[in-house]
């Protein structure tokens, strides 16, 4: 079976390629830039130029489509630009996988299209699933909320091609696990804004393996996400650490002392998947 992965440079990307390789997909990364130990095969290609796209998938034919590509570092471009590279690469990807007849797109969304971790609101309870959601004013978040909204459109220009949408937490790498240790000594800000959260590259991959072999139809959206926070200070005392008593009311009566509040039910249920990596055993 035959992947693109765009993006395959990229610090998820890279784990996503080797992961399908490993398991036996030959595939091509598409990006601007080739980065030395990745894997498979690779064509220098433009997202934003739609014909750029469309060449390449006219020259690989793939079965399946994982589009990882997006902005690194949104924090340092301006708003208009993080917002047309993210839409505009998403949208011709989707669409040329549509056309081209391949049998299944993976978008790589993100915690930030929850809308929780860029406004003031708190969700109206902890853990939270995939249909909750605040209104972002946030340009990156908005663009990768925005791919989810062309994944549902284009859902029913080619209903043949299944949609999967991964809402992936913050990555981080086997190297750069100090990040985390970094967040837990500006506890409790630090770190904070998705709620202590994280998520291994290696369980990013897993995931994209897992929604390319799922049966599922149609468009379907799911939290990505670490089982547990990445301090070590438990849940209901970080909470009100935090963000004051309130916050305790929104949290459920069963919730694990180191449970992430992203809910991902959902993946282990139509995906078979779920996380196997925690920052405590690294």
């Amino acid at each position: 079976m035959k992947a693109i992965v765009t993006g395959g440079s990229g610090k998820a990307g890279a784990y996503v390629v080797r992961e399908l390789v490993a398991a036996g997909y030959a595939v091509t990364n598409l990006d601007i830039r080739r980065t030395d130990g990745v894997p498979g095969d690779f064509i220098k290609v433009d997202l934003l130029d739609a014909g750029e796209v469309y060449d390449a998938l006219a020259q690989v034919k793939p079965d399946f489509v994982c589009h990882v590509a997006a902005n690194p570092a949104p924090g340092g471009d301006a708003r208009r630009t993080v917002f047309a590279n993210n839409v505009l690469s998403t949208y011709h990807v989707a669409q040329a996988a549509g056309d081209f007849g391949v049998k299944r797109f993976v978008y790589a969304s993100s915690e930030m299209a929850t809308g929780w971790l860029t406004t003031d609101q708190l969700p109206m309870h902890l853990p939270f699933a995939e249909e909750d959601r605040a209104i972002t004013p946030n340009a990156y978040a908005l663009s990768k909320y925005l791919g989810e909204v062309i994944c549902d459109s284009l859902s029913v220009r080619y209903p043949a091609m299944p949609f999967v949408s991964l809402r992936i937490n913050n990555v981080i790498t086997p190297e750069t696990y100090t990040w985390l240790a970094d967040r837990r000594a500006h506890y409790p800000e630090g770190g904070s804004g998705n709620f202590w959260s994280y998520i291994d590259a290696r369980d990013v991959a897993t995931a994209f393996r897992c929604a390319l072999e799922a049966p599922t139809t149609g468009h379907e959206v799911f939290l990505i996400a670490a089982a547990d926070i990445c301090i070590d200070v438990p849940l209901r005392k970080a909470l009100k650490d935090r963000y004051g008593d309130n916050a305790l009311s929104l949290l459920a009566a069963d919730h694990g002392e180191y449970q992430s509040v992203f809910d991902c039910r959902k993946a282990e249920s139509l995906l078979g998947w779920k996380p196997a990596q925690s920052w405590r055993n690294q």
